[in-house]
């Protein structure tokens, strides 16, 4: 079940005229070298947010996914990254990906050294090498957006379906981007300067840090500054708690048949609206 919706058709010629590094897509069938780079940009891009893209694939996770969802969303929501936030930059995290593999050099990436990129990818439940030091790792984040572009439910992604994933996460970053300018270029030149992006990294910093002293005020129940084992299973188990009343509420909407789980049909319009949402930005943190 290939399908090229109308929205994902106006993404295209969108892209097209708009990114650079999407010309591949535009003229023809993109090598797999770089829809892999492509992909590994695109779980970057998702571990540096702080947010819940790609939230509603919890429909069609199994017990042990969601809770491996849940811990992670936990564990993330209190832990500091120790580097600096930034904007998002689809470019730059392409480029991260190819020269942490290109170990010849020679800009691109032969079969050895993308077999080793595609393993990372495939890899569960440790950080990829392609991943910066101090960066917080969030696979489960990137098994939502995978899960919104599998359009056949085969739980592989299709040359077509990996293009699309790619293409929606650079779109997302270029709009992102845009609305950092937006907020951040004081001197309105198009860019942001290096005091604009300390201002712009600050803030990020700030909005995080009001996140987790409001976690802190509801968990914290010793007054330490900190969450221990305790206090953290209970953040986890109420995480866990609101995924799966989150489930029952997609079931209840998609699930036509009243089976209790969704079909590839039942589930292609939601795997459309999550996509639509990737584009758009939305839930970014």
């Amino acid at each position: 079940m290939n399908r090229t919706t109308p929205y994902r058709r106006l993404l295209t010629a969108a892209l097209c005229f708009t990114l650079p590094l999407a010309t591949v897509a535009c003229n023809g069938s993109p090598e797999e070298a770089e829809l892999v780079v492509g992909e590994a940009a695109s779980f970057l891009s998702a571990s540096e947010e702080t947010g819940d893209i790609g939230s509603d694939a919890v429909v069609d996770a199994s017990s042990d996914t969601l809770t491996s969802m849940s811990t992670e969303d936990a564990d993330t929501a209190t832990e500091p990254t120790t580097g600096s936030p930034g904007i998002c930059d689809f470019s730059a995290r392409r480029q991260e990906v190819l020269e942490k593999y290109d170990a010849n050099q020679d800009g691109k990436l032969d079969r050895a050294e993308l077999r080793e990129l595609k393993a990372d990818l495939a890899e569960q439940g440790r950080a990829p090498r392609f991943a910066r030091q101090g960066m917080r790792i969030r696979q489960w984040a990137f098994w939502r957006v995978r899960w919104a572009f599998d359009e056949n439910g085969d739980k592989t992604l299709s040359t077509e379906e990996r293009t699309a994933l790619v293409d929606a996460m650079e779109a997302r970053c270029q709009r992102l981007h845009q609305q950092a300018l937006e907020k951040y270029d004081t001197n309105k030149d198009g860019t942001l300067d290096e005091s604009e992006r300390q201002v712009a990294a600050q803030a990020i910093r700030a909005a995080w840090e009001q996140k987790r002293q409001e976690l802190l005020a509801q968990y914290d129940t010793n007054g330490n500054g900190t969450l221990e084992l305790t206090e953290r299973s209970q953040l986890r188990e109420d995480r866990l708690a609101a995924a799966r009343a989150r489930r029952q509420e997609l079931l209840a909407q998609y699930d036509t048949n009243k089976d209790g789980h969704l079909s590839t049909e039942e589930a292609l319009p939601l795997r459309q609206e999550i996509q639509r949402r990737i584009i758009e930005g939305q839930g970014a943190n």
